[in-house]
């Protein structure tokens, strides 16, 4: 039997395009990449809404193989044509582009809470319309997907809750737990350069901003010998609420040992992210991060970079299994400072980290392994 074919539509640019990159695009060209090291044959599809931000005088960008970019009017015809067995959407977005096409497969990766989020976000003044609308999408999403994949364990009674809502049987539904792959970007041995270097980066959000944690962090540098890079930018397609973070960052930025930097193609920023000795990824305890397997710090494990996580998302479990670097609360001052203290005063106990973030990411967060189960439940489907 031939292996099947099947079309990933993504929510937002991916790697290979010359771009800076969010969460969603990581995931799908994650996904992508397990799949074809299962031996199975992918297109992905890029949304062209996102590159309207991203390149506004509407110059092309580079484009990976086995992609394209369409308008969403687009993609329902494209992928009746296309036939392929099976395709994959993330959360609910596209569900609308979509029409029934005979013999076709759709899996629906719950990639994010995104109720949660609209929740959480205080950007919104009164989040109960788009929490409507959503949950209507979510429910017509759920109901017509053959199989559904899940990022994270601990999000599994989550979705079961909208599996019953949208009268699914859970017991007779296909539901794999699909980690969040990211390829490997190992930097090579001895490229150390002289100054110890913090990094605290990923996109600024209403729901996690950076807390007191962070100047308590700055305080300890110790310029040229440690030293703290901050890559803070906020996405292209979110709506900014207003400065007191910017200037905040910017006023960090005039500090000795801080440099404040901008948005960069994702191919740099692994080279950015890949140069640093940890990465600091810290935020406030809300419900959308108990369920978030935190985008910046996966890939940070990926460049085999020891992490400073929160004890409570999804990714904490991991980290503290592999020792693969430090879970501390951001709101307990003493444990900051604790971790902190450690990370400056131990480089021994910060590279045997960095040797476990590399092993953590080999035996789960490589992407062959992550998407295992779905290459499994795309055979199965389109076996029918």
């Amino acid at each position: 039997m031939a292996e099947p074919t099947v079309i990933l539509i993504a929510n937002d640019v991916v790697p290979g395009m010359g771009l800076p990159v969010a969460a969603p695009g990581l995931r799908v060209h994650g996904l992508a990449e397990g799949l074809r090291r299962h031996g199975i044959e992918v297109l992905t599809v890029v949304d062209r809404r996102p590159l309207r931000a991203l390149r506004p005088n509407g110059v092309p960008p580079a484009l990976p193989p086995a992609t394209v970019v369409l308008d969403g009017t687009e993609v329902g015809d494209f992928v009746a044509s296309s036939a392929p067995a099976v395709v994959v959407i993330t959360n609910s977005n596209q569900i609308d582009r979509l029409r029934p096409v005979p013999g076709l497969r759709l899996i629906v990766d719950f990639f994010a809470p995104k109720m949660l989020e609209v929740a959480d976000n205080p950007e919104r003044g009164n989040p109960a319309r788009a929490m409507a609308a959503l949950r209507e999408r979510k429910l017509r999403a759920i109901a017509a997907a053959d199989g559904f994949i899940v990022n994270g364990a601990k999000k599994v009674p989550y979705f079961l809750g909208w599996l019953l809502a949208a009268g699914r049987d859970p017991a007779a539904t296909p539901l794999e737990v699909v980690w969040m792959g990211v390829p490997a970007n190992f930097p090579p041995p001895g490229l150390a350069g002289a100054s110890r270097r913090l990094v605290v980066a990923g996109y600024l959000q209403g729901w996690s901003t950076p807390g007191p944690w962070l100047d308590r962090l700055v305080d300890r540098l110790d310029p040229p010998r440690v030293v703290l890079d901050l890559l803070l930018p906020r996405h292209w397609g979110r709506r900014r609420a207003g400065d007191a973070a910017d200037a905040r960052l910017a006023a960090l930025a005039e500090r000795p040992g801080v440099t404040l930097h901008g948005l960069m193609p994702y191919e740099a920023f692994l080279g950015f992210m890949g140069g640093a000795e940890v990465a600091v990824d810290l935020f406030g305890r809300t419900l959308e991060r108990e369920f978030a397997v935190v985008t910046r710090t996966v890939v940070a494990l990926a460049c085999g970079v020891p992490v400073v996580h929160p004890p409570f998302t999804e990714v904490s479990p991991l980290v503290a299994a592999y020792d693969a670097g430090w879970l501390v609360d951001p709101e307990d001052p003493a444990a900051v400072a604790a971790g902190f203290e450690e990370i400056l005063s131990h480089p021994e106990a910060v590279a045997a980290k960095a040797t476990r973030a590399r092993r953590l990411w080999q035996e789960v967060l490589d992407p062959a392994v992550a998407v295992a189960p779905l290459a499994r439940m795309v055979r199965r489907l389109a076996a029918g």
